[in-house]
């Protein structure tokens, strides 16, 4: 029975780390063209935020900030991205798929300050 268990273990830890790869892959890859083609001419390219579209208006999100990264959780980003936000973010819609959703939450999360 302890080597059944322990089998399993082994198998559960391995599908994670398949599992966690490959979600790796989709941020480094797919994300970041994602990124670069929807969200970079506000965002920049490296998620630094960049200067308002329209004199007094807001500043682009500047990603690289870790308290804003605690304080969303990857649904709060997506509702964003579909829903947009005041005058400075214009709503995607349905732009984007489930999966590309995900993987620009993954690409926005990659530019945490504090994780890298």
């Amino acid at each position: 029975m302890r080597g059944a268990g322990l089998h399993a273990l082994v198998l559960i830890g391995l599908t994670v780390g398949v599992v966690a790869c490959k979600r790796s892959e989709a941020a480094s890859g797919k994300s970041r063209e994602l990124f670069a083609n929807a969200c970079a001419r506000c965002h920049g390219q490296d998620g630094a935020g960049g200067l308002p579209l329209f004199e007094g208006g807001p500043s682009p999100r500047n990603f690289h900030e870790h308290d804003f990264q605690l304080a969303r959780t990857d649904d709060q980003l997506k509702q964003t991205i579909r829903n947009g936000k005041g005058s400075g973010m214009p709503p995607f819609g349905t732009t984007f798929s489930e999966a590309e959703l995900d993987a620009l939450v993954a690409q926005i999360r990659s530019f945490d300050s504090e994780k890298k």
